[in-house]
């Protein structure tokens, strides 16, 4: 396997479709993770995201987080997540342990048009290093998604879903005269 960034931003739900489509009204929970990759423990880390200015500021909720931290908005929307004395140990000396996160939710602002995208990304601060930037998140207002189904019925392969309905967990058998091959992807309707 290839490396990767520790230091992410995920945005739930994903949406559906490559446009990562979301209703219109949608509030949007985004998680922020990062580790401390360095050579020595972190003693503060400032987590400051520019949110993108079709998100109602107004409606932020900052929400769990590994570390205790103080919040603050400044400027034109941005969000900014302070962990000071974190004292994160690096990587090297302890992996487990190098690795922190938050959370906040924001809703789109009213009255936007369908098809309106929504990007955004975070800068992660260790002490008085350069930040490490996370990639970029994305959705797309509308429901479109909704018009159109590209599934195809194989009348020779049979579907049970049960408990039905549920409220915790549920079984999937698929039943088919031949060996079946392929990916499964089960999503609620909010994409998740």
């Amino acid at each position: 396997t290839g490396s990767f960034d520790p230091n992410d931003k995920q945005g739930m739900p994903f949406g559906v479709k490559s446009e990562h489509f979301i209703p219109l009204d949608q509030p949007i929970e985004y998680m922020i993770r990062f580790q401390n990759t360095g050579t020595d423990t972190a003693f503060t880390v400032i987590v400051r995201d520019t949110l993108d200015p079709e998100l109602n500021i107004n409606s932020i909720r900052p929400l769990g987080s590994s570390h205790p931290y103080t919040f603050n908005l400044s400027g034109q929307g941005v969000a900014q997540f302070v962990f000071t004395n974190i004292m994160l140990p690096d990587s090297n000396i302890n992996e487990v342990a190098s690795h922190g996160f938050v959370k906040f939710t924001i809703s789109p602002k009213a009255s936007l048009a369908e098809g309106t995208n929504i990007e955004n990304k975070a800068a992660i601060y260790f002490d008085f290093n350069e930040p490490v930037i996370t990639n970029t998140t994305w959705h797309t207002l509308g429901i479109r998604y909704l018009l159109e189904s590209n599934v195809l019925f194989d009348p020779e392969i049979g579907l049970e879903v049960f408990p039905n309905p549920t409220t915790d967990a549920v079984n999937f058998t698929l039943k088919s005269p031949v060996p079946l091959y392929g990916l499964l992807e089960i999503l609620d309707v909010n994409g998740k």
